[in-house]
């Protein structure tokens, strides 16, 4: 049994990689959110690197490179698909931090919830009107686009991934004490925007990358399950960050034999395992409370 399941494994070996890079970068980005108290962020902005990415599907036959590769095998470019997601989480959350500063009364998450909403439309209008979106729009609303993976895909995905960890670990210092503190960020003279910038163009590339290469349903679920469930029973932020990455990476291993065996998309399915698993945490962390 576990021989064959390592057998059947092997074809979707580039996915499998993917995943364990995803599950170990996108529950820190998670947690950073979190932190931060910008969760609806990671709601929105996903879906704009989603529409961002269906756009890229509709222009495909204006770009003759990208359409000859397609033409080829049957699939387009991974960087040309990257421009347009990372495009696309760039200018959502460059325009809902604008929002935001300028908004007086309130009203973001509203805002947010609203982005969300024009986002998923303007994904699904895309992959509709497009020449080859049809044939992604099934992987699209299913959550199985990991299984398509390609070494290509799986090396600019680990590129980005490892870049945003490169930066995260950069700014760690800073960006906790932002989150925490900016009032006293401010009284020690950090530039607060600059960091700010920084780090939303780190969130922007990771949201992207994982959009890219494994679509909205598992990125949602990896940036805030993992997250959650370890803020049950953590007792500190390196014990949060620690117990994100292990809830994270528990649920997409666990994934693979529901998805091989059970015939089930794989983002749901892995999203399934995160928020049991966040059901239980939140069980022994009660428990553990309780007098």
């Amino acid at each position: 049994m576990i021989a064959q399941f390592f057998s059947d494994l092997e074809l979707f070996r580039h996915g499998f990689f993917a995943s364990l890079v995803l599950g170990a970068v996108l529950p820190l980005v998670g947690t950073v959110l979190f932190l931060r108290r910008s969760a609806f962020l990671g709601v929105a902005v996903p879906q704009f690197s989603a529409a961002g990415l269906a756009l890229g599907l509709l222009a495909l036959p204006w770009f003759s490179g990208p359409w000859a590769e397609y033409l080829e095998h049957g699939h387009p470019p991974t960087w040309y698909l990257f421009v347009f997601t990372a495009s696309a989480a760039l200018a959502a959350l460059l325009v809902f931090a604008r929002i935001e500063a300028a908004s007086r009364r309130g009203g973001s998450e509203a805002r947010l919830a609203a982005g969300f909403v024009l986002a998923s439309a303007l994904a699904l209008v895309f992959l509709s009107a497009s020449a080859v979106g049809p044939q992604f729009l099934e992987a699209y609303l299913r959550g199985g686009q990991i299984l398509l993976v390609d070494s290509h895909g799986l090396e600019i995905g680990a590129g980005v991934f490892a870049l945003v960890l490169l930066g995260l670990w950069a700014l760690r210092r800073p960006v906790l004490l932002i989150a925490f503190d900016p009032d006293a960020a401010v009284a020690f003279g950090l530039p607060v925007a600059r960091y700010e910038a920084s780090l939303l163009l780190l969130l922007g590339l990771a949201i992207a990358g994982g959009v890219m290469t494994a679509g909205p349903v598992l990125v949602f679920g990896l940036l805030f399950l993992p997250p959650l469930a370890a803020r049950q029973v953590a007792g500190s932020i390196p014990g949060f960050l620690v117990l994100s990455v292990l809830v994270s990476l528990l649920s997409v291993l666990g994934a693979w034999p529901v998805s091989l065996y059970c015939n089930q998309p794989y983002g749901p399915g892995a999203v399934l395992l995160a928020s049991l698993l966040a059901v239980c945490s939140w069980a022994a962390g009660r428990r553990r409370r309780a007098p």
